[in-house]
């Protein structure tokens, strides 16, 4: 149990102890009313634990509520508030912040205001007294008392906060006096905040249009990724990336949750222990849950959780069909609005999810209390959503109520539709009550089965009722539309674990039964669907074309699969080629399109999403690039695993761009394990880039050992590179002429370009120049950034020295700053020895930093000083660097990291 989550690690800013906060004094004032008696905790803020995690963004959002009326922090049970303004206090200056914490006697209003005006004696001595006396001769709350807080309010040192934790436990009996002094209140001197699991009742709309509210939310407080990692680093626990993003997933960031997982980890050595520590089923958060807030609602609220945790989407609708309850849309509004850990899918509030885990608890704990009542629910839920014609939710439905062949016989029929229409991720099948063996003669619904179970991602499951079918009696015709079907599953059980070459073969199996049966149904949108992602591995991108115009020519496509899917795969194929400006466009056109269809968490989004992370790359935003990266990753891991292989590629990637190279190979190692046990022609591809990181490394066996197994045009590139990194200039030459001239994509073509403009400058051929300005050309052309610097450490060294010597655009000034970048994260150049930061003033640091993009005069515009005393700077920062050129002075800048 962790009680009111008190030893969370959410620090922001601020170093002192929360002792510092107030100078505590006794807790009963003399002039508070005689029945009130109140402990020294009540106004004491939440003890700081040595696990805290510094957040300053929401200490700054709190910072910026003192110019506001109202400050309101609302969140579910264990969401971190209370240490979260614990710590923010605790950065403040001494003597300002007032704290009060409320607890269910605070229902009493007299009760409440007694210690509301208490609280800031700790600041102010004779703050309420006024206030405090007429409460006590009067023993209720009224418009005088209330406009007495507000005159002393006044008057409290400037700064003055006064924070009312827990308020949701006083806020039914206080509204209408909170109101009246939230109307009244002083904001420029003090700031009110309110801390609650539930919005306080104060016409915060009015406050919202004012501009006179600062809120923080659940959707504020759950913890990023960084600062799941950071907590748990704080606890003394270390997971490798990918469990780590599994954990954040799952948690979705709730700071309960997270801190129950770092509690369980510490001090076990099984990394994958952590994919484990969410265990409903074993881990006390279910404990915590259950205590803390289903056993604290009110009965008919609790019941009603337990019977719609059934549902994946909480309408009004489908919980009265469930619970039979008239009043359900009055209780699923309520559940909201009291942040009871539901989560809004539209912008209207009229559908829900369950947090995640929350659900998870929540059914545990309705099968683990009446199994028998699960069933029911199950079975109402199943047969309402029939009626509704959602098929494929009816379906688990009918499955989890143990009712399987009224399952299996929806699914024969709409298992392909559903796929291509319905953007909702079904839940997993629950095939414990299915006989495999029993469907042996009824082979449309075993393959319907083996089908929904490959298309959502349990390949495993799929196979094996695959291999089922193999046993039917009597045996699959072979020219029959079963038989164009089962090949077509048997390439997507291929795709989907990377085995290319098998997955070509039976896609055009399945493509010539379709062709002479003159099959025509949605099931045909199976082999160019799965078509355009081989052929763009085989790097066959003139078939990807091809493929793409026989999708749109389908008279029955759905529209999500033209426009999400086929414009995704192409962007894909264009990027993969170098094709940057068209891959962009298309990948944007099909994210406009699967946001507008309701299609953004589908598979069909993985290759726009790939597309948009690497354009992201290569334009050296990284932060974006590796955001994308893991929206595709939380999709292509739910059972995709030759997709979650190269996204986890694409991650190494966009970490290696940071000069995280130890990381990157690390998630190399990740990425091939998910392909363990397969032939995969794709598994080259992690052979190229750990090849190019160890060789970053200064690694030249094992780059040239992972060559022999490259195509040959990636093989020889790669052996120029290493050829280069060993001074073997003519080797080099060699390995980039023998590339073909015919049929190379623009990226390979940019490389080998790069490559031989590296030997030029390695050999200092006075063509270098020229070769690096062509260079230039196409880059700018085809839009290639992260390419160019990072493909030879000469070129990037080069530009960096020479970019006096070019003239100035846009493009070269980004391309320099990105230069700069890998320069300084490239293992081994940084120097220790040299010019301290330190010795530079700050006027000559700000114009050394522009120095690399701007001439003189764009300097003295840029920091409004003449061109004179930028080049009276420049001279002293020069002398003081040893060199003499501006090029000397930015090496020698990166060198020492001031750059």
């Amino acid at each position: 149990m962790i009680g009111k989550v008190a030893n969370l690690g959410l620090r922001i800013g601020g170093g002192r102890d929360c002792g510092d906060v107030v100078a505590q004094r006794s807790a009963m004032g003399p002039d508070a009313p005689q029945s009130a008696r109140f402990a020294q905790a009540k106004f004491r803020p939440t003890i700081l634990p040595t696990t805290l995690v510094t957040r300053s963004a929401l200490h700054g959002r709190l910072a910026a509520g003192a110019s506001q009326r109202l400050t309101v922090v609302v969140g579910s049970a264990g969401a971190g508030k209370s240490v979260l303004l614990s710590s923010w206090a605790a950065g403040r200056q001494p003597a300002v912040t007032s704290w009060l914490s409320c607890d269910e006697a605070d229902a009493d209003p007299v009760r409440f205001w007694a210690a509301f005006i208490e609280a800031p004696r700790a600041v102010a001595l004779g703050f309420g007294a006024d206030a405090g006396e007429l409460l006590a001769m009067d023993g209720a709350m009224s418009a005088d008392v209330t406009a007495s807080i507000a005159n002393d309010a006044a008057k409290l040192p400037a700064g003055s906060a006064i924070v009312v934790d827990d308020f949701h436990t006083a806020a039914v009996t206080a509204a209408r006096a909170m109101t009246d002094l939230v109307d009244r209140w002083p904001a420029k001197t003090a700031q009110l905040v309110l801390a609650g699991r539930a919005d306080p009742p104060l016409r915060l709309h009015r406050l919202r249009l004012s501009g006179e509210l600062c809120e923080l939310r659940d959707r504020d407080l759950y913890l990023s990724l960084a600062e799941s990692r950071a907590l748990l680093a704080n606890f003394g626990v270390e997971v490798a990336p990918d469990e780590l993003a599994i954990l954040h997933r799952r948690s979705e960031g709730w700071a309960a949750a997270v801190q129950m997982a770092a509690l369980t980890l510490r001090g076990t050595k099984d990394q994958a222990a952590a994919t484990r520590a969410l265990n409903v089923r074993s881990h006390a958060i279910a404990e915590y849950f259950i205590s803390e807030v289903l056993q604290q609602q009110p009965p008919e609220v609790a019941a009603f959780m337990l019977d719609t945790s059934v549902l994946d989407e909480l309408t009004a609708e489908a919980c009265a069909a469930v619970t039979g309850r008239r009043d359900a849309a009055a209780l699923l509004h309520g559940i909201d609005a009291a942040n009871l850990f539901m989560v809004a899918l539209d912008d209207d509030r009229t559908a829900y999810r369950y947090h995640h885990l929350v659900g998870e608890m929540l059914r545990a704990e309705l099968r683990a209390t009446d199994r028998s009542r699960e069933l029911a629910l199950q079975l109402r839920a199943a047969e309402w959503l029939e009626s509704t014609g959602d098929t494929r939710r009816a379906t688990r439905h009918f499955l989890a109520a143990q009712q399987a062949d009224r399952a299996l016989a929806l699914l024969q029929d709409r298992v392909i539709t559903d796929f291509l229409h319905d953007p909702a991720v079904p839940a997993a099948l629950d095939l414990s009550t299915v006989n495999p063996s029993l469907l042996t003669g009824a082979p449309d619904r075993l393959l319907a089965l083996a089908a929904d179970l490959l298309l959502w991602g349990d390949w495993v499951r799929g196979g094996e009722y695959l291999d089922l079918l193999e046993r039917t009696q009597p045996p699959i015709p072979p020219d029959s539309r079963l038989a164009a079907r089962l090949a077509a599953m048997r390439s997507l059980r291929h795709a989907l674990t990377g085995e290319v070459g098998e997955a070509l073969r039976q896609a055009l199996v399945a493509r010539d039964i379709e062709e002479r049966t003159v099959a025509a149904d949605e099931w045909n949108a199976a082999v160019p669907m799965i078509l355009l992602r081989v052929y763009t591995w085989l790097e066959d991108f003139g078939a990807v074309e091809r493929e793409a115009a026989t999708a749109c020519a389908m008279p029955s496509l759905a529209e999500p699969v033209k426009l999400v899917l086929v414009r995704g795969a192409q962007a894909l194929a264009w990027f993969d080629a170098g094709r940057i400006a068209e891959a962009a466009e298309a990948a944007s056109a099909a994210d406009a399109a699967a946001r507008r269809l309701g299609f953004g968490q589908h598979p069909f989004t993985i290759d726009y999403l790939r597309t948009l992370a690497g354009t992201a790359l290569e334009c050296r935003d990284l932060d974006t690039a590796e955001q994308l990266t893991e929206r595709a990753l939380s999709i292509a891991e739910r059972g995709r695993p030759a997709f979650e292989f190269l996204a986890l590629l694409d991650r190494a990637a966009t970490w290696a761009a940071r000069g995280q190279i130890h990381d990157a190979l690390t998630t190399v190692e990740t990425a091939r394990l998910v392909l363990a046990g397969t032939r995969s022609a794709l598994l080259a591809r992690a052979d190229e880039l750990e090849a190019l990181l160890r060789l970053s490394l200064g690694d030249l066996h094992t780059p040239a050992e992972l060559a022999g197994g490259l195509p040959a045009a990636r093989r020889d590139l790669l052996l120029a590179r290493i050829a280069l990194a060993t001074g073997a200039h003519r080797a080099a030459l060699e390995y980039l002429t023998a590339l073909p001239q015919k049929d190379v994509t623009p990226r390979a073509a940019l490389v080998r370009q790069i490559l031989l403009a590296a030997a030029a400058i390695e050999r200092s051929d006075p063509a270098a120049a020229g070769i690096v300005g062509g260079v230039l050309q196409t880059a700018r052309h085809g839009r290639f950034l992260n390419t160019v610097v990072t493909t030879a450490p000469q070129v990037t060294a080069y530009l960096v020295e020479h970019s006096a010597d070019m003239r100035p655009d846009p493009f070269v000034e980004r391309l320099i700053v990105a230069a700069l970048e890998v320069r300084a994260t490239q293992p081994g150049t940084a120097q220790s020895h040299g010019v301290p930061a330190g010795s530079l003033t700050a006027a000559e640091l700000r114009i050394l930093k522009l120095l690399p993009t701007s001439t003189y005069l764009q300097i003295a515009a840029t920091l409004f000083v003449s061109r004179n005393t930028v080049k009276a700077h420049l001279r002293s920062v020069y002398q003081k660097l040893g060199v003499a050129s501006r090029s000397e002075a930015i090496e020698r800048a990166v060198d020492l990291r001031l750059l």
